[in-house]
């Protein structure tokens, strides 16, 4: 019998102890154990290919994940910051053959100038001894830029100037591995059997978990597994990340949080916390599928192409479940729908919601972007609801109330605010004359005359404590608080205190 606490692990009473292995060392072991992984840590041990990952088709820093461009900034960077790194943790997060630069291939060992990756290979094992197995693939993607900088393919004479043009190219020259449920493509059978393993593939009985009501959140799952498209909520001008409180001005930073701290993030946490009637925000900047990496202009063209081309269960009779967004780097902001272009991102969120308002009240004309956010409002009494901020009037519609301010308030700009029907006026000179006919005003430092003694006050407060005191209408006996640092006395003793408080507190 074994006996443990809690804790480390720890031997007691003469048992065998028992620690757990650090994730560090099952990893290299994993790498160890594959025969591929071991062929490609030769290439990067012994020669001068250098290793890097993609990030939404941008070179990332194998070792530390910092992004670079161009590739000749990365060359240096692992020069410089990572010259003695562990080939082994190139490799963390690797499904496919690691990617490398050959550009400046050499042999460590010679120095000796080499073409290509099987002559490299060939090379360290006829003329250095190097152990190299032959019997399985080199595990290496292997890309050379030419003296323009240009892109070229190793197995053509094509040239491309970006690197997501060779990064799709590359794939006609090797074999792709199919998932058979979902559609995505692979460079390995590694790859394809990590991505059985680790990502749940829909299938045409899928049926969404939210009921009824939120149907559409079945399609919002799939863009969110299948896509780039970057979830994100709103705090004013801000930005802020769905799963942390990180926010951000800057959608170029939103962009990089994601991509370093939430980039294999679970779909069902983006929708623990409530949406509040309305659909979820995405940024779809660079949008490209994740299952064939192809770059997709819209939303409707990525559901599109989820469905026809990779068999995934859209469900094109109920909304997409997302309000998309081109956020850019913040310096414009243009409707992702229909091309509009808006002064702030504010009235952008306005103008896009109104793209998807197919719930409309048949009492009001008021339009909800979900059917749950239509039940709540007719829940409401629509029975003067709504009310006009230029006068006292109210309606039953908000249509009626647009055609009030536009009839009656156009023309109208000035309003008197002391006044129980607040009439209002076409210019500031009418309503002086009003405020100075009607309400004592005085234009100048002392506006506010008193109409029994006639002395002039700054303010309307001042007037109004000056008949309180100087002409009281009201009994003795309502004021029986008097304050004794001055002449003004109150009703009870609470306001009496916040008068000390306020203007006697020095004494």
């Amino acid at each position: 019998m074994q006996l443990w606490i809690a804790g480390p692990r720890r031997k007691i009473d003469g048992i065998k102890k028992k620690e757990n292995k650090p994730k560090k060392r099952l990893f290299e072991r994993s790498v160890n154990q594959n025969p591929q992984r071991q062929n490609a840590v030769l290439v990067l041990k012994h020669s001068t290919a250098f290793p890097f990952k993609t990030r939404f088709n941008r070179i990332v820093c194998s070792y530390c994940h910092d992004e670079f461009e161009p590739m000749a900034a990365l060359r240096n960077h692992i020069q410089t910051d990572h010259s003695n790194a562990d080939h082994n943790s190139a490799f963390y997060k690797v499904v496919d053959d690691l990617k490398i630069d050959i550009t400046e291939l050499k042999c460590n060992i010679c120095s000796q100038g080499i073409q290509n990756v099987d002559i490299l290979m060939s090379h360290l094992s006829k003329d250095h001894g190097v152990s190299v197995n032959f019997n399985v693939p080199f595990g290496v993607l292997p890309y050379r830029q030419g003296p323009t900088g240009l892109w070229m393919c190793l197995d053509c004479d094509k040239t491309f100037a970006e690197f997501s043009q060779i990064n799709g190219h590359l794939r006609s020259h090797v074999k792709i591995f199919t998932c058979d449920k979902c559609g995505a493509t692979f460079l390995s059978e590694h790859g394809l059997r990590q991505h059985e393993r680790n990502f749940r593939c829909y299938k045409s009985s899928y049926k969404p978990r939210f009921g009824k009501a939120l149907k559409h959140r079945s399609n919002t799952e799939i863009i969110l597994q299948c896509s780039t498209a970057s979830p994100f909520r709103t705090w004013g001008q801000n930005f802020n990340c769905v799963f942390c409180r990180v926010q951000s001005n800057d959608p170029n930073g939103l962009r990089t949080h994601m991509a370093a701290r939430h980039a294999n993030f679970d779909i069902q946490l983006v929708f623990s916390r409530k949406l509040r009637k309305e659909f979820l925000k995405i940024d779809i900047t660079d949008l490209q599928c994740k299952l064939c990496f192809m770059s997709i202009e819209n939303l409707d063209d990525l559901m599109s192409h989820l469905k026809n081309d990779h068999k995934q269960p859209i469900n094109a009779d109920v909304e997409p479940g997302v309000l998309p967004f081109k956020l850019n780097d913040g310096s414009c902001w243009k409707c992702a729908i229909c091309k509009i272009q808006f002064s702030d991102f504010i009235s952008l969120k306005k103008h896009t919601a109104e793209h998807f308002q197919n719930y409309v009240c048949d009492t009001c004309g008021e339009g909800f972007i979900t059917e749950s956010a239509l039940i709540a409002h007719t829940k409401i009494p629509h029975d003067n609801k709504y009310h006009c901020s230029r006068c006292v009037a109210t309606f039953s519609t908000f249509d009626e109330r647009n055609i009030h301010i536009k009839t009656q308030h156009t023309k109208l700009p000035y309003m008197c605010v002391y006044c129980k029907e607040k009439p209002r006026f076409a210019t500031w000179e009418l309503r002086k004359r009003h405020l100075m006919e009607f309400h004592n005003y005085k234009p100048g430092a002392e506006m506010y005359e008193c109409t029994t003694c006639h002395m002039t006050f700054k303010t309307r407060s001042q007037k109004y404590h000056h008949n309180v005191k100087a002409h009281r209408t009201k009994k003795e006996s309502e004021y029986s608080y008097p304050c004794v640092s001055c002449s003004r006395a109150f009703a009870s003793k609470v306001s009496l205190e916040k008068h000390i408080t306020k203007k006697h507190f020095h004494v």
